[in-house]
């Protein structure tokens, strides 16, 4: 993205597919560790360099400020608009979420406001 590094980190698997057959990514991890080694080689070797990791926002967040990880920029695509549908809520998968029949169902059996607490 404009010559520099980005990590995406992205819940659904296959917009990840997607985003790679597209080359909106160049590559793609399920591991943080993995997802953070290629930054960092790709910002040392002065590389612009877009990966996909998956997993969701709610959980990976807090493993780059626990590993003491200052990101130059942060940003959420997710509608602010759309809280009961849009978000999953930390320790949970899209398949998890997907299961629900209505967003009001979900929002009660997610516990989907506690994710306010940790953002």
């Amino acid at each position: 993205m404009a010559g520099g590094v980005v990590i995406c980190i992205e819940i659904d698997n296959h917009r990840i597919n997607r985003r790679l057959e597209t080359n909106y990514l160049d590559k793609a991890t399920d591991s943080f560790e993995e997802a953070l080694k290629m930054a960092k080689d790709a910002v040392f070797k002065k590389i612009p360099l877009s990966i996909g990791l998956l997993g969701n926002a709610a959980d990976i967040v807090p493993k780059f400020v626990s590993s003491d990880i200052i990101p130059d920029m942060v940003t959420d695509q997710t509608s602010a608009h759309d809280e009961l549908i849009g978000y999953i809520p930390n320790h949970h998968t899209i398949e998890e979420a997907d299961n629900y029949e209505n967003p009001i169902q979900k929002s009660i059996s997610m516990n989907r406001f506690d994710l306010w607490g940790n953002m």
